[in-house]
């Protein structure tokens, strides 16, 4: 299957690894969340939530939180050149996975909160060999949508890892997350690399969280091409409570945009990264987001590139109008030629979007008001009037010369060109045609200028 497209997503989330303790499959679920990460299996046992109907799709029209790997061999692609984890661009290279335990066929990760509100991340990979020693497989969830080889994002600070690691051959992962580091010494911040950026230093999950394999044949039953038979300890999953390990704290705004699946060829962090499925959407985000669009005033209304709009917290009075109590966040975007530009990744609450630079030729939209709730989308539409000029020009009949005389529009008094501006003359200035009007004497003349639409 050719890899699919990654789609735009507004959300944004800190980067991380996580490390699961071993959990058996008689053990009950997680706290919160009816989903069964224990079992080492996709299907409805005597709980209310699987694989089966936890809501991922592998189709090729709807495919939602679902990676498929290209088939074995010389058309599958993989990492090489030395790939590390901390390799901040790593390079895909064609047709060097062969057929063992380091080949991945599909993974699952969804995104989901639960009903007590609090968000749980579940994981599951595929693979096409048992294993005969240490397996390891990385989750990694990224931020970004841009590309960093034409294939992964470019990794961001507040990316994560979850590694998801099995030794020799055993049947309890253990697993651990890592944020994505920009800054600090290496040393000091970095898992095992000795500069920024990197992953950082291993985090624990303690009690938030419980994983498993198959010790048996199981069946996946998500299509397309079900049923198929997985054969023992080349199924694997976890459940995470996303929210009490921190990794989501409570009441903020976090979330990522796409995940992919690859494979480490030994517990090493250093250790070279082979086999990976492309990334997938999550569709999933808590996170409020602030859409604008910019247009002048004419008809049909034309987009304007290039005005910045500032993000303010609305602070009390709420609502009232934008005040000196008020305060600028960091938050700014600038339209593009299409008129439009997003604040994303901004926590629910009341606030001002505010236009700090207008197009020239432009009058600043006035600033209006936006409430987000959770995981909300509010569009602005800001209209700014076009200005125009008006320019007189009083000649003198006899001998086509400027005479400077008192001009008053809409109340302000100015006076005209008395001398003609370097390079033109005052006849060719007087030569103009247009609303030109001859035969007029000292004294007032009343004018009035009307400006269409």
């Amino acid at each position: 299957m050719k890899h699919k497209s990654l789609a735009p997503w507004a959300t944004g989330l800190a980067c991380l690894v996580l490390v699961l303790s071993g959990t058996t499959a008689a053990q009950a679920n997680l706290a919160g969340t009816p989903f069964d990460a224990a079992d080492g299996n996709l299907v409805l046992d005597d709980e209310t939530s699987d694989w089966f109907n936890v809501g991922v799709d592998c189709t090729p029209t709807l495919e939602m939180g679902c990676g498929v790997d290209k088939q074995t061999g010389q058309t599958d692609d993989s990492f090489g050149n030395g790939t590390k984890e901390d390799t901040a661009v790593p390079s895909v290279i064609d047709g060097s996975i062969p057929n063992n335990k380091s080949d991945l066929t599909r993974f699952y990760a969804k995104l989901r909160p639960e009903s007590d509100g609090k968000v749980f991340a579940y994981l599951a990979w595929e693979r096409v060999q048992e294993p005969t020693g240490t397996t390891n497989m990385d989750f990694e969830f990224n931020i970004s949508t841009t590309l960093s080889n034409g294939v992964t994002p470019v990794r961001t600070a507040g990316d994560v890892l979850i590694k998801y690691d099995l030794s020799q051959g055993g049947t309890v992962p253990t697993l651990g997350y890592h944020l994505w580091v920009t800054t600090g010494v290496g040393r000091d911040v970095c898992e095992a690399s000795n500069s920024v950026p990197c992953w950082g230093k291993v985090k624990p999950l303690k009690d938030n969280f419980e994983g498993s394999i198959n010790t048996v044949s199981v069946v996946d039953p998500i299509a397309p091409d079900d049923p198929r038979r997985l054969s023992a300890r080349t199924f694997g999953e976890a459940a995470i409570n996303l929210t009490d390990s921190g990794i989501i704290p409570a009441g903020t705004c976090k979330g990522f945009s796409t995940a992919y699946l690859k494979s480490r060829s030994s517990d090493s962090f250093t250790a070279a990264v082979k086999d990976f499925i492309a990334p997938q959407p999550l569709g999933f985000s808590q996170c409020g987001r602030i859409d604008v669009v910019k247009q002048d005033d004419a008809s049909p209304a034309s987009a304007l590139q290039g005005a910045v709009f500032t993000l303010y917290n609305d602070l009390a009075p709420v609502g009232t109008a934008l005040g000196k109590e008020d305060t600028a966040t960091p938050q700014t975007c600038t339209t593009g030629a299409d008129g439009k530009c997003s604040f994303i990744d901004v926590d629910n609450g009341n606030y001002w979007v505010v236009e700090t630079t207008t197009p020239a030729g432009h009058v600043t939209a006035d600033p209006q008001q936006a409430i987000l709730g959770t995981g909300g989308t509010v569009t602005l539409t800001f209209i700014d009037p076009r200005d125009f000029k008006v320019v007189v020009l009083v000649c003198k009949e006899a001998d086509n010369s400027l005479y400077s005389s008192k001009v008053k529009v809409d109340g302000v008094e100015k006076y005209s060109l008395a001398a003609a501006p370097s390079g033109l003359t005052a006849a060719q200035l007087c030569g103009l045609e247009g609303a030109a009007y001859d035969d007029k004497g000292l004294g007032v003349h009343p004018a009035e200028v009307n400006i269409p639409q």
